[in-house]
């Protein structure tokens, strides 16, 4: 109990020293790596990466496979489940971006003749326009390949630095491997606008126990690995095409003027344009000490309407009012935020 009213007391004190100062946490949002026209909106997704050579593996089967081999084992895993997961999952990482409407069709696999080594060449237009026309999408998104390689390893050792009798444990590891190509058609210019093939990250997993059963409860099935490796294949391409949304702090002043303030009510409740006007007003008013005060919080609420040039107009003007700490380190982040776009 004592420690929670020291907890209070000193967060009390902390504001009341620093009374007119507020902060809060925003997302924001910054540009992808490749950038895609705001005219696509909609994107039908389809999976062009199966061939004959790709089967749908029995879970158990595929495992016991591996401990025949001593669960040491380095194999291209061409998995049709993993190769659908991609999809799907694509479809979900895009949707929840809230950058695209999609549409994944029942049947979204498209069986090509060509090996897993090679990329197919690019469908012709007539083939894209029937699709988006189908689904009424402004593009067509494609999965051109895919493959995942597995590198497995199982050894033993002595534990030497138990405090007891040395002991025997087991050790597995579980290197996943994948590469990707995507492609992204748009008719409207019957353009290729995404022609990108991807080498990701290793995915990782390793264990060790005394007991051999307890070991290998303690990683994935490799078919439950491939699947996963597959939702980290389709991310990682959500990621090159959306929008990136990092956590930040932002500050504002509370004047300690009612009719001011008015704006900080404004804000509170999702009103920043209304704020907005409402502190223009006063962008003049008083002593440099206010003003400067009232001109970082426009440069806020011209950042949170979207107007990013207007807040570093705001945040610089700010700064030359009356110079502070807070408002220069809020300058450079809205320099970052503008070279990041630009």
């Amino acid at each position: 109990m004592k420690k929670t009213i020291f907890l209070l007391i000193f967060t009390f004190c902390i504001i009341s020293a620093y009374p007119q100062l507020r902060s809060f946490r925003v997302e924001i949002p910054y540009p992808p790596p490749i950038a895609i026209s705001d005219s696509i909106q909609s994107l039908t997704l389809l999976n062009r990466s199966v061939t004959h050579e790709f089967e749908n593996y029995d879970e158990r089967e595929l495992q016991i496979e591996f401990y025949k081999k001593n669960f040491s084992d380095d194999m291209i895993l061409l998995d049709s489940v993993a190769a659908d997961s991609t999809i799907k999952s694509l479809g979900i990482f895009l949707f929840e971006s809230e950058r695209f409407d999609i549409v994944i069709p029942t049947y979204n696999s498209v069986f090509r003749t060509e090996t897993y080594t090679s990329t197919p060449e690019p469908f012709d237009w007539a083939f894209v326009n029937e699709m988006c026309s189908t689904y009424q999408t402004d593009a067509l998104a494609v999965l051109e390949n895919i493959a995942i390689r597995t590198v497995t390893n199982y050894n033993t050792a002595i534990d030497s630095y138990s405090f007891m009798i040395p002991q025997e444990y087991h050790y597995a590891s579980m290197d996943f491997y994948s590469r990707s190509h995507w492609r992204i058609y748009y008719p409207e210019t019957e353009t290729i606008i995404v022609d990108i093939q991807m080498n990701h990250d290793t995915i990782y997993w390793d264990y060790f126990d005394y007991s051999l059963s307890d070991l290998f409860k303690g990683l994935p099935s490799v078919k439950s690995a491939t699947i996963e490796t597959s939702v980290k294949t389709a991310y990682d391409f959500s990621q090159k095409i959306t929008p990136q949304w990092k956590s930040e702090n932002r500050y504002y002043y509370v004047i300690r003027n009612k009719n001011i303030d008015k704006s900080v009510e404004m804000a509170a409740i999702g009103n920043w344009q209304e704020a907005l006007d409402n502190w223009l007003q006063y962008a003049e008013s008083g002593n440099r000490f206010r003003r400067s005060k009232t001109q970082l919080n426009i440069a806020l609420a011209y950042e949170m309407v979207g107007d990013l040039n207007s807040a570093i107009q705001w945040a610089q003007k700010s700064s030359e009012t009356y110079y502070r700490s807070i408002s220069n380190h809020y300058l450079k982040e809205l320099l970052k935020r503008h070279a990041a776009i630009h």
